[in-house]
């Protein structure tokens, strides 16, 4: 295995190291370190993508800007993505796979996976990825193939910085090869999939040599949602065109213009000649700045279309800090989330348990939170969201007990009372009413009559004379209507039972671990919910008995008046009958003697012969007041008093302490794995912690608190000092944002654009500044102190690092060394600061700047540097203040840091 070190040596990449003082991302690497890295993929780790059209020049800025030795030979064209993935581990090591494409057979994949070649040299770079095309390829011919598969090459080592750079084919306008048209799809297909990635950071490439308005890297682009947001363009061969040609001057003008509108804007760098492939990256880069001096793009001011491949990278590492800054509050949020959970399963595991002291105290806890959650549950109290929840959770209504049983017995009661009666009589057939009727037996009452009720009186004749109805008839009937009693019952007992058990379950898993919960259930709740079961089966058996064995009995005062109530509803039926019989033809009704009379000579209804009429209504008038009184004894007498009664006191502190050792080693006692896992929980939690703690205690997040914010972010003038002292400071939102997101905003916040009279975020130079000759007074170190006044003067926020020109001053009368800047990936040697007074007390910031401003000096992205500007931290403190000077950012530093850089390592200045 290679070490990256040797491998690197003599690139830029090597220099792709962090400040050990670099806090964020040495949090962020012990995430990654536990496992923990994919809160960084996706939105957080960048990626920098070389996309444009084919001989565009793409591997030819890549190579400039890396020092690593791409394929650039005007034959040899990109075939396959190519992804150089920079990984920050404690061990270095080098790692190169070829991964297949998604349309490969079993056997090419196997094929692929077994590539292995690695590189000890910059410039082999190139050799492995003519290895990498000559495994893939399926011929032997010159003739380019083009892949979906991607070589992967991951460098690992202890400082460098999680970056992947990613070179893709070109795209192709038009192939006379046979795969013409597949192969336009693919590349199609493969720029269009990166692209598409939240993280990827699009360097979109376009020669100047041809129309740039037809170049169709700028339609895909357009055609990818927000991806012109994250997108730089750059324009390649300059120098192609005659200086002074109508061609170079609409080149010229279309980057100036920003057309299509890319956030980033353009770029124009000058890549070696055919006849300079023989130069060295030293001599392309001074032919590159002794091109731009002397051309018309000189003419052009930096801020609408930079120049240059150290100003290329010095645009990178604004659009690196800008990304890596916006994904802080999902990162924050989510290290939240993992946080608790880790939190609580560790709480579940308890503390180390090696005695049976120990193991029965352990199950003594879990025994006092059993019995109290479960009453809790139980009395519908669901304060508790660490396992209640909120009430609109996917299992929220299983957890909250006594509304489950709440709504599974009212869903019991729906169910007896549409089909708890074997028959469903009805007077007449109505089309309408009968389609409302969730019944399977519904019946005429004058065909029940017939079929049922007179039928079973002629088999249950007894000593009553003709037309008298039988006593004992009563109870037959009612027990025959009443059969579906039992099955209905029988189901809700279960499904009630079933919650029960469901919720013992998830309280024991909340509680413990999955081994200790699960003994737990098997050995004391699981035995106790069997018997509970058995006594609600006897005890249904019991609230049966009356209905099934014995004559229907009622001491029911409304009973008498509701079977009065039928019969005199009865014969106002029949009285109704004769007036409709009997009514002239001019309509009169009769008198009333005429109407008694005609009744009492009616014949008597043939079908009541054994008064089944009287025993139909009787029996009715039973079986309503009857599932009334079974309904609350199945949810009172079964569910409250056999089931739910005593279930918070199944795993009693008495059950605990009554436990044979055996038992209770069985249950309690750890096995090798809950050790390690406790112990791999606990470094977990406290990587967590401190990872939380960085991001939310940063010194850059102390400065924000500690600047009076303006009134300015409302749109309203600005406070008066005694106004500041006494108004709370308001931000006009329309949502409050969540404590995770204002402690990363308050990161963000930091990050601005230099003007071009100061030293920017990141220098790039390789070369000494000249040491200002203003004189400042630093910052102190640690915190900032309060301002004793409030700053009477307007002041407003730091803009997007990306926004509009303008300057920036902090001010303070403390004392503290003052950092320099350096590359955002080099190296950089601090020059002794200059110093300067300003009578200000309370720190305040008026900053804007131009997207990518070029300051006097600019340097090298990779290269080393070294500055004697004063800068202040992006991510850490104010370290610099004057008057009328300027002031640089450090991207992660701390208090007293040593560079503005985002990556690189920096030595403190004399």
């Amino acid at each position: 295995m290679v070490e990256p070190a040797s491998a690197l040596e003599g690139t830029t990449l090597h220099q792709l190291l962090s400040n050990d003082d670099n806090q964020l991302l040495d949090a962020i690497d012990e995430l990654r370190s536990l496992g923990i890295g994919r809160l960084l993929e996706g939105k957080g780790l960048p990626q920098i993508i070389v996309c444009g059209d084919q001989s565009s020049g793409k591997s030819s800025v890549l190579e400039a800007l890396t020092r690593v030795h791409f394929p650039t030979k005007s034959s040899t064209c990109t075939t396959f993505p190519t992804e150089l993935r920079l990984r920050r581990e404690q061990q270095s090591r080098i790692s190169c796979r070829i991964k297949a494409g998604p349309t490969v057979d079993a056997e090419t994949a196997e094929r692929l996976s077994e590539f292995s070649q690695s590189f000890d040299a910059p410039e082999k770079f190139a050799d492995l990825v003519a290895g990498a095309r000559k495994a893939m390829s399926r011929n032997s011919d010159e003739k380019p193939e083009f892949f979906d598969h991607v070589l992967e090459v991951e460098i690992m080592g202890p400082k460098l910085v999680p970056l992947t750079l990613v070179d893709l084919p070109g795209v192709i306008h038009y192939s006379n090869a046979p795969s013409g048209s597949q192969d336009i799809e693919l590349i199609n297909d493969l720029v269009g999939k990166y692209m598409a990635e939240p993280n990827s950071i699009i360097l979109a490439v376009v020669s100047a040599h041809n129309d740039l308005s037809l170049q169709a890297i700028l339609t895909r682009i357009q055609k990818v949602n927000g991806a012109t947001d994250r997108t730089l363009g750059i324009i390649t061969k300059p120098d192609e065109l005659p200086r002074g040609s109508e061609k170079e001057q609409e080149c010229i003008e279309y980057a100036r213009s920003n057309t299509p509108k890319f956030k980033y804007g353009w770029h124009v760098v000058r890549n070696r000649s055919f006849a300079e492939q023989s130069k060295s990256l030293e001599e392309r880069d001074a032919l590159e700045k002794d091109f731009f001096k002397k051309s018309s793009w000189d003419a052009l001011p930096i801020r609408d279309v930079g120049r240059g491949i150290d100003s290329l990278r010095q645009k990178l590492s604004k659009m690196l800090i800008n990304h890596i800054s916006l994904s802080l509050p999902s990162i924050v949020e989510r290290l939240e989330r993992d946080l608790t959970q880790s939190t609580q399963d560790l709480h579940k595991l308890g503390d180390a348990r090696t005695t049976v002291k120990e193991m029965r105290n352990y199950l003594f806890d879990i025994s006092d939170s059993f019995g109290e959650y479960t009453r809790d549950a139980l009395e519908g109290r669901y304060h508790r969201k660490d396992f209640f929840g909120g009430p609109l959770e996917p299992d929220g209504l299983e957890k909250r007990l006594r509304a489950n049983v709440r709504s599974l017995n009212d869903a019991f009661a729906t169910k007896m009372l549409q089909q708890g009666h074997k028959w469903h009589v009805i007077e007449n057939y109505d089309v309408k009413l009968v389609r409302g009727i969730a019944h399977p037996n519904i019946i005429l009452k004058s065909d029940f009559l017939k079929r049922h009720v007179d039928v079973l009186a002629h088999r249950e004749t007894g000593i009553e004379l003709p037309g008298m109805s039988n006593p004992i008839l009563v109870g037959s009937l009612f027990q025959q209507q009443s059969e579906p009693w039992e099955r209905i019952a029988s189901e809700h007992l279960e499904a009630v039972w079933n919650s029960v058990k469901t919720f013992l379950e998830t309280l024991l898993y909340h509680l413990t671990n999955d081994r200790t919960s699960r003994l737990l259930f098997s050995h004391i709740i699981d035995p106790a919910l069997e018997k509970r079961r058995q006594e609600l089966k006897t005890k249904l058996e019991e609230l049966l008995t009356p209905h099934r064995n014995h004559h229907p009995l009622s001491i029911d005062p409304k009973f008498a008046r509701t079977i009065w109530a039928l019969r005199e509803k009865r014969v106002a039926r029949s009285v109704v009958e004769v007036i409709h019989d009997d009514l002239d033809s001019e309509g009169e009704v009769p008198p009333v003697e005429e109407v008694l009379a005609r009744m009492s000579a009616r014949d008597p209804p043939t079908e009541n012969k054994y008064g089944s009429l009287e025993t139909y209504e009787v029996m009715e008038a039973h079986y309503e007041s009857a599932i009334l009184t079974f309904m609350n004894n199945v949810a009172s007498l079964a569910i409250e008093q056999c089931l739910l009664s005593g279930v918070a006191k199944m795993l009693s502190s008495a059950t605990i302490r009554d436990m044979e050792d055996d038992e209770l080693q069985a249950i309690a006692a750890e096995s090798d794995e809950t050790m390690q896992e406790r112990a791999r929980l606990s470094d977990r939690v406290k990587t967590l912690e401190k990872g939380l703690g960085i991001l939310r205690f940063h010194p850059a997040s102390r400065m924000q608190r500690a600047t009076p914010k303006p009134a300015t972010l409302t749109g309203k003038s600005p406070l008066s000092a005694e106004a500041q002292a006494t108004q709370k400071p308001s931000i006009a939102v329309h949502n409050p944002p969540t404590p995770a997101k204002r402690r990363a905003e308050s990161v963000l916040s930091t990050v601005r654009t230099p003007t071009t009279s100061e030293q920017p975020f990141f220098t790039f130079s390789n070369h000494q500044t000249t040491p200002s000759t203003k004189t400042n007074t630093v910052a102190p170190s640690g915190p900032p102190q309060r301002a004793s006044t409030p700053a009477t003067q307007p002041t407003t926020p730091a803009p997007n690092p990306f926004g509009s020109r303008g300057t920036s001053s902090f001010s303070n009368t403390s004392n503290a060394p003052s950092p320099g800047t350096g590359g955002l990936f080099g190296q950089a040697t601090l020059a002794k600061p200059a110093s300067s007074t300003n009578s200000s007390n309370s720190p305040s910031v008026v900053a804007s700047g131009s997207p990518f401003s070029t300051p006097a000096n600019p340097s090298n992205l990779f290269g080393n540097s070294a500055t004697s500007h004063p800068s202040s931290g992006a991510f850490g403190s104010p370290s610099a203040n004057n008057t009328g000077g300027t002031s640089s950012t450090q991207a992660f530093g701390g208090f007293g840091g040593s560079t503005a850089r985002l990556f690189g390592n920096t030595p403190k200045g004399t």
